[in-house]
């Protein structure tokens, strides 16, 4: 009650943009609140936001893929304030290394629930935690890795190279791994993100997409926003609409970037309703 609160207040303020943060986000209350109807307390608290007016959008991080489970697949089909992206931590394409990481899924479980996502929403956006170089790791457990960051075809990744971490277990593991090896496995997986955000951003090129006006970009002279997909956007736009979701046609894209024109009518050159236009329209609740 007092997260649903919080949100309806952020509401009145503007934000038209939720994410619900927590470091094992889809564990939330299920060890205090009872599922109803075959729904998770995660899942019932998104229902309860999804209800509140004036919130637009709804985003979470980080699941844990062992805590994913299909009435949250299933939101995506039903609550469509729920954007379609989601940041899926895999750190590891080999279930050896999983379990030496003591992460508790395997690569099969994982892939299940990218392929039950994608086939909810076939325009979902993926992003994800790589670690590369974990002790012990050997080609073909890097391999495993290669082909299944492939396979989900993700938009943006954190990928990491494993440097010792003193007072953990894998500090004092054999095999450590050579930083020269490390770098290129990094450099392996950044070449498939490349193509593959170059791909789908060259995919959106005419299309109109939804846009959050966040602010000034960083050269002032244009303005920035993000799509449902969690695409950085720039445009030129009337600071009066700062706040606003607007439809943008993309005209051009970077790996990273999309650049469009805003598509308005006279009528929507003003904004539905005044707030400061200096203040973020979006908010992030931790759980």
């Amino acid at each position: 009650d007092d997260i649903v609160a919080e949100c309806r207040a952020l509401a009145d303020r503007g934000i038209r943009e939720i994410t619900l943060l927590g470091q094992i986000v889809t564990s939330y209350g299920r060890r205090d609140y009872v599922h109803t109807g075959g729904i998770t307390p995660f899942v019932q608290l998104i229902e309860k936001v999804h209800a509140i007016e004036g919130i637009d959008r709804i985003r979470f991080t980080s699941p844990h893929p062992r805590g994913f489970k299909q009435d949250l697949v299933d939101a995506y089909a039903r609550l469509p304030k729920l954007c379609e992206y989601v940041h899926l931590p895999m750190q590891s394409g080999s279930d050896r290394i999983l379990r030496a990481m003591h992460r508790p899924y395997s690569r099969d479980r994982y892939r299940q629930i990218v392929q039950s996502l994608r086939a909810t929403r076939p325009d979902m956006y993926f992003s994800t935690d790589i670690i590369v170089g974990f002790p012990g790791e050997t080609d073909a457990e890097f391999e495993d890795t290669r082909t299944l960051f492939e396979e989900c075809n993700y938009d943006m990744a954190y990928i990491f190279k494993y440097s010792v971490r003193t007072g953990t277990p894998a500090a004092v593991m054999g095999d450590q791994i050579p930083e020269d090896v490390k770098e290129h496995r990094n450099q392996v997986l950044l070449e498939i993100l490349r193509r593959n955000s170059e791909r789908r951003n060259a995919a959106l090129l005419g299309t109109i997409e939804e846009v959050l006006i966040e602010g000034p970009d960083k050269t002032g002279q244009r303005y920035t926003g993000r799509t449902r997909g969690n695409r950085v956007t720039i445009f030129d736009a009337n600071p009066r609409l700062i706040g606003q979701l607007v439809p943008l046609r993309i005209q051009r894209a970077s790996i990273s970037t999309l650049y469009g024109e805003l598509e308005l009518t006279g009528m929507d050159q003003q904004p539905q309703q005044t707030f400061d236009n200096t203040s973020p329209h979006h908010s992030t609740i931790t759980l």
